[in-house]
């Protein structure tokens, strides 16, 4: 049977605060001698989408919590990983490395992938915002969260979608071949929790296979935005708190301030 993507409400339940995950295997058990994929790197990234993110609840972090995050550089890993720790989920579109192995005495083939989607209103506790200013050569696949069957689509020049991957493509390993895979998971209207399905193809047996962020879901959260004269804008009062930071707070020369969402009106 096909696995559906299944979207209804729900309360999110955001990371403890200064609790890092201890990572868990993404792999799937099978019958037999293991799965004909192994998982070897699930990785959260962020590029070109900048440094904002959004948390679940209304965020007063203390001067010196604000100081520890300041002295980390900006755009950095190291900040995304303390913001995570907090609670921030990544605004609109989650990027995701995931590198696959072969696994199989045969030659295995992906022939799908899905994602299979909580998905309730967009967070709005809390927005940080701080817009962006070498990859190698992976196969992108995105999918729209909105879509009440986000199959996974073919990504060019990170803006064009040309429809499912795998209605002309496959991916096809043998024992021990790797492959690099960039999941864009993409939402305009909501916050969604979510994994990836793949569908492989091993001894004319159709398996599937489960890739999520080290045991918990993939978390991404829509913005609350509002028309400004056909230009959808940042609705600031929409959130229980803000702060701003790089590119938008040029007067601290970057660094994370507190500003009052109601009557702030943008960089």
């Amino acid at each position: 049977m096909l696995l559906l993507a299944a979207q209804q409400s729900f309360s999110p339940e955001p990371e403890p605060a200064g609790a890092p995950v201890a990572p868990r295997s993404s792999r799937a058990s099978t019958a037999g001698p293991g799965p004909p994929l192994t998982v070897d790197l699930v990785r959260e990234e962020r590029f070109g989408d900048g440094n904002s993110w959004v948390f679940p609840k209304a965020m007063t972090f203390t001067d010196q919590e604000l100081a520890e995050l300041n002295a980390l550089p900006q755009y950095s890993e190291k900040q995304h990983e303390w913001l995570r720790r907090h609670g921030a989920v990544p605004p609109s579109l989650l990027h995701a490395k995931v590198v696959i192995r072969g696994n199989a005495d045969r030659p295995v083939r992906v022939v799908g992938m899905r994602a299979e989607a909580d998905c309730g209103p967009p967070l709005t506790g809390t927005y940080f915002e701080s817009p962006g200013g070498g990859d190698d050569d992976s196969v992108v696949i995105g999918f729209d969260l909105d879509s009440p069957d986000p199959r996974g689509q073919e990504i060019v020049d990170s803006i064009e979608w040309r429809g499912d991957y795998f209605q002309k493509k496959t991916i096809s390993l043998e024992r021990d071949e790797e492959i690099t895979v960039q999941i864009v998971g993409v939402t305009e209207k909501h916050y969604c929790e979510f994994v990836v399905v793949m569908e492989v193809l091993s001894d004319a047996a159709l398996v599937r296979q489960r890739v999520d962020n080290h045991g918990r879901p993939f978390k991404v959260s829509a913005v609350v935005a509002h028309d400004d004269s056909g230009i959808p804008r940042v609705d600031y009062p929409a959130y229980g708190a803000l702060y701003v930071g790089g590119l938008a707070s040029p007067g601290t020369k970057g660094k994370w301030t507190r500003r009052d969402p109601r009557a702030y009106s943008g960089p």
